[in-house]
């Protein structure tokens, strides 16, 4: 997906198509191997869907940089673009700091962009 300031229905629909994958607690996000945390298939062609200077809106907004934040409040008043930003933070964030990604899988804060995407869509 090609970084747009605006979003269209189709790339929606792209992203939203992750969203029961991130809510189902018996999903596999990621294969230990050799000590390692490797993303699954899935997981890595929702990498692909995110894209813009990620490190310096990370740095200028600093409640999301730390993923053990509750940021809950936070994600149910964003706009779309503060939710593309986020994402793609996250994913770009990883290739610096291994297993970032997984964590916020896990804590559910993929779902719950993926929720507040749904609200705005809707």
């Amino acid at each position: 997906m090609a970084y747009n300031s605006v979003i269209t229905n189709i790339e929606m629909n792209k992203l939203l198509k992750y969203l029961e994958f991130f809510q189902n607690p018996n999903s596999i996000f990621y294969n230990e191997i050799d000590g390692y945390k490797c993303e699954t298939q899935e997981v890595m062609s929702f990498r692909d869907l995110m894209v813009f200077d990620w490190s310096q809106w990370i740095n200028d907004n600093k409640v999301y940089k730390d993923v053990g934040n509750r940021i809950d409040d936070n994600l149910m008043n964003v706009d779309l673009e503060t939710l593309r930003k986020l994402m793609t933070s996250y994913i770009r964030g990883d290739r610096f700091s291994e297993g970032l990604f997984i964590d916020v899988i896990l804590n559910g804060t993929i779902a719950k962009i993926l929720l507040r995407l749904k609200e705005l869509k809707d």
